[in-house]
């Protein structure tokens, strides 16, 4: 468990939360073999408790579904009544060729900030494919965004995308998804290096635990988040706890959050970390809708 004394950043957004709710759609994961804490269904309700002890009052939804439209419409909805949740990263097929008038309408609802689809169910080329990049094209030129979910085998994807589409955020998540409980940087060190030389990729500092295992530490940790702040530097970086997945490793939403503080504290500044817990997230995502203070 991370312990710091470092001040609390001023306002914070979470950029990287899920809900589910498992009999409303036909979710891939989580699945039969999903650890049972993530076997139940997780609404905003249990998000608001679970933050209470840190002073996260904003947060973005991430989609969880592949080819399924209405879990946009189905958050939007939770948006109304939940009014902390100020941005949803939603799925819309890239590969449509209507797919410009799709993301137009889409983004008639100020909550929608851009897209994710979640490549661990594609091959390793799919992204690479024309009509996905065509799609790429359309995010780009409505000025969305794009989140990238990449382990470091396809981290190279980072680096090949963005000349392609200079005006496009891409959005890496998890810090790629590096190998911490098994101590292998080989690959991730250098295309995070790779990544962060194109100034339309930007980073969020989230699923730490969940990549450390269940015998996390801040000091295992800590080297791979320095790694990306000094590469991406801190304007680039910004928080998301993965809620809830960190639960499978038996960590709580105020154990992610103070590992964060923890391990920024040497390599960032007081005003650097502010950034990367709040003002960092609505300069990337270009958040529309007012702010929880």
């Amino acid at each position: 468990m991370a312990n710091s004394n470092t001040a609390s950043p001023a306002m914070c957004i979470d950029t990287h939360i899920h809900f589910w709710e498992l009999k409303r759609f036909p979710y891939r994961w989580p699945d039969e073999g999903a650890p049972d804490i993530m076997r139940r269904d997780i609404l905003p309700s249990d998000y608001a408790l679970d933050v209470r002890d840190t002073p996260m009052k904003n947060a973005i939804f991430v989609q969880v579904l592949n080819k399924n439209h209405p879990e946009n419409e189905w958050v939007f909805e939770l948006a109304k009544t939940n009014k902390w949740i100020v941005g949803v990263v939603g799925w819309v097929d890239l590969t449509d060729p209507n797919v410009e008038s799709i993301l137009k309408n889409a983004a008639q609802n100020p909550l929608f900030l851009g897209v994710r689809h979640l490549l661990a169910f594609e091959n390793s080329e799919w992204i690479g494919r024309e009509d996905v990049q065509n799609g790429l094209k359309a995010l780009e030129k409505l000025n969305l965004t794009y989140d990238l979910t990449l382990l470091p085998p396809l981290l190279h994807w980072a680096a090949e995308l963005p000349p392609k589409f200079p005006n496009l955020t891409f959005i890496i998540d998890h810090i790629a998804q590096p190998y911490i409980k098994d101590h292998i940087t080989d690959g991730w060190k250098e295309g995070i290096v790779a990544a962060a030389k194109h100034p339309n990729v930007f980073i969020k500092l989230s699923e730490l635990v969940t990549s450390a295992g269940p015998d996390w530490t801040a000091a295992d940790i800590k080297p791979y988040v320095e790694h990306v702040v000094k590469h991406f530097g801190a304007k680039r970086c910004m928080y998301g706890s993965d809620y809830p997945i960190f639960k499978m490793v038996g960590a709580t939403y105020t154990d992610v959050y103070q590992l964060l503080i923890e391990c920024l504290k040497d390599c960032t500044t007081a005003e650097e970390r502010e950034g990367i817990f709040g003002q960092n997230a609505v300069d990337i995502y270009k958040i529309k809708v007012p702010l929880n203070k």
